[in-house]
C-alpha cells in the first residue's frame, strides 16, 4: 500500500513538474518574441531613417554610443547590432521573401494585404502629416509571422550565411522543427 501512494505521490510531483516546464517554456517563447518585435522595429526605424538620408552611419554609431552611456543597463546595441538589425528588417520586410512564403507556405504565415502597410515617398509623408484629417500609418511593416518561429539569433545566422529567400525560409522552418541552437544551425548551413 505505502508503495502506491509513493508512486501516486511521485506521479503528481511529475505532474507540477510538467506545469513548471510548461510555462517556463511558455516565458521564455514570450521573452523571444518580444526581443525579436523590439530588433525588428529598431531595424524598422533605423532603416527609414538611414533610407531617407535624415541618418548617415555615423549617427547609428552615436545612437549605439548614446544608448551605451546614457541608458548602460540596455545591452546589446552596438554599432553592428544595431545594422543587424536593420538588415534583418531590411531582408524579411522586402516584398521577394513575402512572395517567397506566401509561394511556399498556407496563408497563415502571409500577413494579408489589409494589414500590410505601404511605404510612401518622403514627400507624401510630410504632406500627409501636414493634413489633420488624414492618418498616418507607422512606416514599419508587421512582423512576419515566419519569424517568430525562431530566436533572433537563429533569424540572424541564417540572413548572414543563407543566400536566397527559399534557403532562408527552409532554415528557418528546419531550426524550429529540431529545436536547433545557434551552433547547431551553424553546422547545418555549412554543410
Amino acid at each position: 500500500m505505502k508503495q502506491h501512494i509513493k508512486v501516486s505521490q511521485e506521479q503528481q510531483f511529475n505532474e507540477v513538474v510538467h506545469i513548471i516546464q510548461q510555462h517556463r517554456s511558455k516565458a521564455s517563447q514570450a521573452l523571444n518574441q518580444e526581443v525579436l518585435l523590439t530588433a525588428w522595429h529598431i531595424g524598422g526605424y533605423v532603416s527609414a531613417k538611414l533610407k531617407s538620408e535624415e541618418w548617415g552611419s555615423k549617427v547609428v554609431s552615436q545612437l549605439s554610443e548614446f544608448i551605451r552611456s546614457h541608458h548602460p543597463e540596455i545591452k546589446g546595441y552596438s554599432r553592428s547590432s544595431i545594422y543587424n538589425m536593420v538588415m534583418l528588417y531590411d531582408e524579411y520586410s522586402s516584398s521577394s521573401f513575402q512572395s517567397t512564403v506566401q509561394k511556399y507556405l498556407r496563408s497563415e504565415f502571409v500577413q494579408p494585404v489589409a494589414g500590410q502597410l505601404k511605404a510612401y515617398p518622403k514627400e507624401d509623408i510630410d504632406s500627409t502629416i501636414r493634413s489633420p484629417s488624414i492618418i498616418v500609418q507607422p512606416l514599419a511593416t508587421q512582423l512576419p509571422k515566419i519569424l517568430t518561429y525562431t530566436t533572433l539569433t537563429n533569424l540572424m545566422e541564417i540572413t548572414c550565411r543563407c543566400q536566397s529567400d527559399e534557403e532562408r525560409l527552409f532554415y528557418i522552418l528546419y531550426a524550429h522543427k529540431e529545436q536547433l541552437t545557434k551552433r547547431e544551425l551553424q553546422r547545418c548551413i555549412s554543410n
